[in-house]
């Protein structure tokens, strides 16, 4: 099983240095069928009948990965709608994030109220403030209806760069824009169904600046907390950057492993001073579980 794993993100990772997408046969699922192969029989079938089936593994990584690929793709703005007034409706699907004019937020598309146009699920929307209009502030989980106008996402292909369209397309991000300020701005209702998660990352932010306010540090707690380094001010950043620490600012495997290591810690050192805890489940075990919910728990507050 790990070594049909290894193969698999082989394939995945085959697929990944390719300078194109290729085209698959809709046949491709069938490598599967190696997996069926019978088993026993002399040492060298044995040998056979393995390889085989690492090839087919690596092969299935491979056609996986390109058919994502091609379903992520095929969600796209079309050329003749870009920079166009579309009016839709759909639901904020994360934590807004601040930027100097406004919000910018990812927004899950329900409908499409412009005749004949297509946009794609998931799109990534900004709003700017107006000297005379009131300005915009959603939160997670609500309906909105707005007109907006959709770009495709574009990003440069400097080596060793900020690839912002191969970030968009990681999260199905399929099209960027901004709210019009002179379009149609209606909120409809607050769904938190589906959106529990966001709306409390949102919460606990806002009640960090609620309680710290303006504290310099105010920000790296945020961003240590929900995983919002927008919080972060750009003199900060450049601060975290010549001293060679603004890595630690993001939210990684260290910090959860950390913290599922403590949440461990205590539960083992607490649970062992119960001897009816003790017989009722073994303290490694509890302690165990213990930090698994911590790590998954952080896992999904920080996004």
């Amino acid at each position: 099983m790990v070594s049909f794993a290894l193969f698999f993100a082989l394939g995945v990772w085959a697929l990944q240095q390719q300078s194109f997408l290729p085209a698959l046969p809709f046949y491709w699922p069938l490598a599967a069928s190696c997996l069926f192969l019978p088993q026993g029989g002399q040492l060298a079938w044995r040998v056979v009948r393995r390889a085989l089936i690492l090839l087919c593994a690596a092969l299935l990584g491979f056609g996986y990965a390109a058919w994502l690929a091609e379903s992520r793709l095929a969600d796209a703005l079309p050329d003749a709608w870009q920079g166009r007034d579309i009016t839709l409706t759909g639901v904020v699907a994360e934590m807004p994030r601040a930027h100097e004019r406004g919000q910018r937020f990812v927004f899950d598309v329900k409908s499409v109220q412009t005749a004949n146009a297509q946009v794609p699920r998931k799109i990534l929307l900004a709003t700017y403030d107006g000297n005379k209009d009131e300005p915009i502030r959603v939160h997670a989980g609500e309906r909105w209806r707005f007109t907006v106008r959709l770009k495709q996402p574009h990003g440069t292909s400097n080596p060793h760069g900020y690839d912002f369209e191969a970030w968009a397309l990681e999260r199905s991000l399929r099209a960027s824009g901004y709210v019009h300020p002179k379009g149609e701005k209606q909120y409809l209702v607050s769904e938190v169904s589906g959106y529990l998660v966001e709306r409390l990352r949102e919460n606990v932010r806002d009640r960090f600046h609620r309680i710290l306010g303006d504290a310099p540090y105010t920000g790296i707690l945020v961003a240590l907390a929900v995983g919002d380094q927008a919080s972060i001010s750009q003199a900060q950043w450049q601060l975290f950057t010549r001293s060679g620490i603004n890595h630690l600012m993001s939210i990684s495997g260290l910090h959860i492993t950390m913290l599922a290591g403590m949440f461990f810690a205590l539960t083992y050192w607490l649970w062992r001073r119960s001897a009816r805890l003790t017989l009722l489940f073994p303290a490694r075990k509890a302690a165990a579980l213990v930090g698994v919910l911590a790590a998954l728990g952080y896992s999904l507050i920080s996004g």
